[in-house]
């Protein structure tokens, strides 16, 4: 009898086993991505499995050919100066890994550059920012659920200092999402850090285990993110208008170029917005959109303290980053009731709390092609960011951040409009 019910449950057993090796053994086993699959994840901003996941991100940055993009939907906006066209043709020693799509935002950037910092250490990123992203409400509950796994928040509650004010902070944001509710080990400890409270033992353990769990998961299952990457992949466009691109990079013909581009792409609508995003999404509508923007301000967000913790984050980590923020179409703005004013107030709030290297591209709210439709980079805008990233590529290293939580992670700088009476 004991001989049969072995033979019935061994195999079980055994493959019980091996998961349990495989997941808690230090071995590596899955997917060795090859470079040029590498490059084609780099090129694929809006494949979320390798956003969210750990092995393909772990691989690709244990590379340090490959040079983070941050930001958000401007990465899908591939031109011949999209900087993974323009840094292809002239090759610079570096390949942009673009990291964004519509929806991500600082939060989301958060998670992903802590779960891949060991990775990232002492390297160069391009962060780029969208004034759009700091709203009143901020990041809203289905971009969390889309873009932050649960094992990125297993590798954060792992590290959290539970006496740190940015733990704190966090864990009591963290707690606003009806989505983590479900998940008890996160709420649980959530609940605790936001007490200023460390983990339990049990917490620890199981936060440990179910971290270990995802990475391997994670590693043996990722070239699921093959099947995606491909349709979604941004290569053959990159590689077209690469293409396009003069073999002599003078200014001068870069800018005609540029230029060329622009009026061909925008040159059926008053706007000077690219003709398919016009016929598609604005033509039939545009005349009831006149100044249907004109409260907005960009001052009063819950952004504003996720970027503190995201800066916390490249302080940590030594990360020398660039800090691009990105031109709108001010024909456009200014019609829908965005001034030029709106733009440089954001600015200058958002300048005062990076204080560090940022490439900002606010005054080209009158430049023809800095935007491509409405507030996405167009020819004029890349160009001007591929100058400033090869600027900054040959540059030495200089990090040097002068964090202060207690003014920039507070509510009363995030949601008062004010600054400077805050400041002062």
């Amino acid at each position: 009898m004991k001989i049969k019910i072995f033979r019935a449950i061994g195999p079980l057993i055994a493959a019980l086993a091996l998961v349990g090796l495989l997941i808690f053994l230090p071995i590596n086993v899955g997917m060795k991505y090859s470079k040029d699959q590498l490059v084609k994840f780099a090129q694929s901003p809006l494949n979320t499995p390798s956003f969210t996941g750990y092995s393909i991100k772990k691989q690709a940055y244990s590379d340090p050919e490959f040079l983070p993009v941050l930001g958000s939907s401007e990465m899908e906006h591939v031109d011949s100066f999209h900087p993974s066209a323009y840094f292809k043709k002239y090759n610079s020693g570096f390949t942009p890994f673009l990291v964004g799509q519509p929806g991500t935002t600082t939060l989301t950037h958060f998670f992903y550059m802590n779960s891949v910092a060991n990775e990232l250490k002492n390297r160069k990123i391009v962060f780029v920012i969208s004034p759009q992203w700091f709203s009143k409400q901020g990041i809203v509950e289905s971009e969390l659920k889309n873009f932050v796994s649960k094992g990125e928040i297993y590798g954060w509650l792992k590290e959290a200092d539970p006496k740190a004010d940015t733990t704190t902070q966090l864990a009591k944001h963290l707690l606003r999402f009806r989505s983590l509710k479900s998940e008890e080990t996160i709420y649980n400890s959530l609940e605790r850090l936001a007490d200023k409270k460390p983990l339990t033992t049990l917490q620890k353990m199981t936060v440990a285990t179910n971290l270990q769990f995802w990475r391997k998961e994670d590693l043996l299952f990722s070239s699921v993110s093959q099947f995606t990457a491909q349709p979604l992949g941004l290569t053959p466009k990159i590689n077209k208008f690469a293409k396009e691109l003069p073999n002599d990079p003078t200014s001068e013909n870069l800018e005609k170029l540029a230029i060329d581009q622009g009026k061909d792409s925008s040159n059926n609508n008053p706007f000077r917005i690219n003709n398919k995003v016009w016929d598609k999404k604005i033509k039939s509508k545009y005349k009831h959109l006149e100044n249907f923007k004109k409260h907005v301000s960009y001052l009063e967000s819950p952004e504003y303290q996720d970027f503190q913790q995201l800066l916390n984050v490249f302080a940590k980590n030594n990360n020398d980053v660039l800090f691009v923020i990105q031109p709108v179409n001010g024909s456009w703005s200014s019609y829908t009731g965005v001034s030029k004013a709106t733009l440089e107030n954001f600015s200058s709030k958002i300048k005062t709390q990076l204080f560090y290297q940022i490439a900002d591209l606010t005054d080209m709210y009158n430049t023809p092609y800095a935007s491509g439709d409405t507030v996405h980079f167009g020819t004029k805008g890349w160009l001007a960011t591929d100058k400033a990233i090869e600027k900054f590529m040959k540059t030495p290293s200089k990090a040097n951040y002068h964090i202060d939580n207690s003014l920039f992670l507070s509510k009363d700088w995030a949601m008062n409009g004010a600054t400077e009476s805050i400041i002062n």
